[in-house]
Parts: C-alpha cells; structure tokens; sequence
C-alpha cells in the first residue's frame, strides 16, 4: 500500500532534516579539522624556528668557546713589544744584512782579468789542444 501524501511528505520532511543535520555535523568537523590543522602548522614552525634557534645557539656558543680559549692562550704567551721606536732598529738591521750579502756576492764574482781581448782569444785556443 502506498503511503498518502500527507505520510508521504511527512517521510520527505524528516529525511530532509536528518540529511540537514548531517550536513551541519560535517561542517562543524570540517571546521574542527581545519582548525587542528592551523594549529599543527603554526606548532611544526615553531619547532622550526626553535631548531633553527638551538643550531644558531650552538654556533654562537663554539664560537665564544674559540674565542676565550685564544683569548687565554694569549694571556699566557710572553708578549713581544714591538714599539714604533723598534723600526728604526728593525731597518738598521735588515740594512746590514744586506751589505753583509753584498759584500759576499762581491767576493764571489770572479775578478776582472787585466789581459787584453786578443790575449784572453789566444789562451782559449790552446785550451782545446
């Protein structure tokens, strides 16, 4: 038996509001999962953002560590003066050396021979007999 338009639409009218609640309880999820999803985001970048800051921290923190490990070893190295009133010295030095390797390099050369061209001619030919 066929239902009477009455039950019939009465049918339709519950249908259609068990189907609207649906819908609403879908938007309300979808919303739901939307918002969780904004918050995991902004979560994993501030987990970036807080690696990124311990790795810079480490860095910085070797650095410092460096830096005060030299800064002691200079503390206890003997220190050199070297003083602008140590140039003048510093160029009389290197001065003598160098006329000291002058001097030698001079030494070293053979000396000019007092025979004349045509003498010198006549000796390197009989080097070869």
């Amino acid at each position: 038996m066929t239902d009477s338009p009455k039950d019939e639409l009465e049918k339709l009218q519950k249908l259609r509001a068990e189907l609207e609640n649906k819908l609403a309880a879908i938007d309300a999820d979808k919303k739901k999962a939307e918002e969780s999803i904004t918050v995991l985001r902004e979560k994993a970048a501030v987990q970036d953002l807080e690696r990124k800051v311990r790795e810079k921290q480490d860095a910085l923190a070797a650095l410092v560590f460096e830096k005060n490990e030299l800064e002691e070893k200079l503390k206890h190295e003997p220190k050199e003066s070297w003083m602008p009133e140590d140039v003048p010295k510093a160029k009389e030095e290197i001065e003598s050396k160098e006329d000291v390797l002058e001097t030698e390099k001079e030494e070293k050369q053979e000396p000019v021979s007092e025979e004349t061209p045509e003498e010198e001619e006549s000796k390197k030919k009989l080097r070869f007999f």
